[in-house]
């Protein structure tokens, strides 16, 4: 039998959550003692764009699902109305007077207005270049030239 948390991740559509949405739950459950340091990461996509969609998403998606089960814990007095609203208050509240929210996005959205453009390209990370380098000859002798 799978873990009550188990069964909460597979039955919350966090996935559907626009990327302005997920990040305001972010920056709400945001814990400055945590091991990933939110804004620093958002800063990197100035010169890594393409962990936006690439990384930065899953681990939202998790962090927020491990913060609502908590949330779900610390208000099982609330009917499931009451825990809604109180979400939707709590997430509202951020996107409306959110200082460090507002700054986060605007950052969000020049990523995105980055990897979406016809007219940039974005260049591979350095692991990434290691990696072709490394694997490129290793497919000329599993695919011979036609």
């Amino acid at each position: 039998m799978p873990s009550r948390y188990a069964q909460f991740k597979e039955k919350l559509p966090i996935s559907r959550l626009s990327d302005e949405a997920l990040l305001a739950f972010r920056v709400l459950f945001d814990d400055p003692l945590d091991i990933v340091d939110l804004a620093q990461d958002i800063s990197d996509l100035t010169l890594y764009p393409e962990r936006l969609k690439d990384s930065y998403r899953k681990e939202w998606e998790a962090y927020v699902i491990k913060a609502l089960a908590f949330e779900i814990r610390q208000h099982n007095d609330l009917s499931p109305a009451e825990f809604i609203e109180l979400m939707m208050k709590r997430v509202e509240a951020v996107q409306q007077s959110d200082e460090t929210y507002q700054n986060l996005l605007r950052q969000v959205h020049h990523a995105k207005s980055i990897t979406q453009s016809s007219n940039t390209i974005i260049f591979p990370t350095p692991l990434r270049q290691q990696l072709t380098a490394f694997l490129l000859p290793i497919t000329t002798m599993t695919h011979p030239k036609k």
